[in-house]
């Protein structure tokens, strides 16, 4: 009986694993909460503090993205301090560095952060705490 119970649990673990480790929409990032996602080109969102790092997939490593942020919901998008109101970034491709697939870092006190990449909103974030 205990041993049956300890394979469902490996089991069961082992399907759950993959929903756990992906950003989804409502799940936290340090202080940012994940309110808009495409996960066909975001896997996953790294904060340290301020810095934000988005882990896509790998169909997107090739991808330049748009950065806007703003203290309203898509509304009044700040100026980045190059005076622009969108930031380019493109994704780390390195396989020595940890953090391949992972877009360059930004670093922001905005409220909002939207990411952007051919036309398309694929993550908005939103500062919660």
């Amino acid at each position: 009986m205990k041993k049956a119970l300890f394979l469902f649990l490996i089991v069961a673990f082992c399907f759950a694993l993959p929903t756990v480790a992906r950003a989804q929409k409502g799940s936290v990032h340090g202080p940012f909460t994940v309110i808009e996602i495409d996960q066909n080109a975001v896997k996953d969102v790294i904060t340290k503090g301020n810095d934000i790092y988005v882990r896509v997939t790998e169909s997107y490593w090739n991808a330049e993205f748009t950065v806007k942020i703003s203290n309203k919901y898509m509304a009044s998008y700040r100026q980045w301090l190059n005076g622009e109101k969108e930031m380019k970034v493109k994704v780390y491709l390195s396989p020595t560095n940890s953090m391949q697939g992972c877009t360059y870092r930004i670093n922001t006190t905005a409220k909002f952060v939207e990411y952007w990449t051919g036309g398309r909103l694929v993550l908005h974030l939103e500062r919660t705490r």
